[in-house]
């Protein structure tokens, strides 16, 4: 949807109807080309009304927003968007859950499957 939207009084009630106070993931377009994904916890009209005056002001013209009923993985989902789509208007990549950072666990797995193996190599070794 186009910037122009969010103040046009033929469409203010119904904008503020659907977005306002609730929750969930928008992005931000500059023509067609992502610029910025963002989630919003409470009030995505504000969010948005935000961004038209902070640093990302004059950088995006066009949104898409999707309501997201249940904040819970509210931020999972947006770290999983920025780094699939890795848009130039965000600074942060987003955070894994400790839980659910694969590297960490198999990083943690091999140092313990080199233990064993090195245990079984001495094994092997001895006459």
């Amino acid at each position: 949807m186009p910037i122009q939207i969010i103040q046009n009084p033929v469409f203010e009630e119904h904008v503020r109807t659907l977005m306002k106070g609730h929750s969930g993931i928008y992005l931000l377009y500059k023509r067609k080309t992502l610029h910025y994904v963002g989630l919003a916890a409470k009030n995505l009209l504000g969010r948005l009304k935000d961004h038209q005056r902070d640093k990302h002001k004059g950088k995006w013209d066009r949104f898409v927003v999707y309501r997201i009923k249940s904040i819970r993985y509210l931020k999972d989902i947006e770290t999983l968007l920025i780094g699939v789509l890795n848009p130039p208007g965000n600074a942060q990549e987003g955070r894994v859950p400790r839980d659910a950072d694969m590297n960490r666990v198999l990083k943690r797995v091999l140092k313990e499957g080199e233990s064993e193996i090195k245990v079984i190599r001495k094994a092997l070794v001895r006459p």
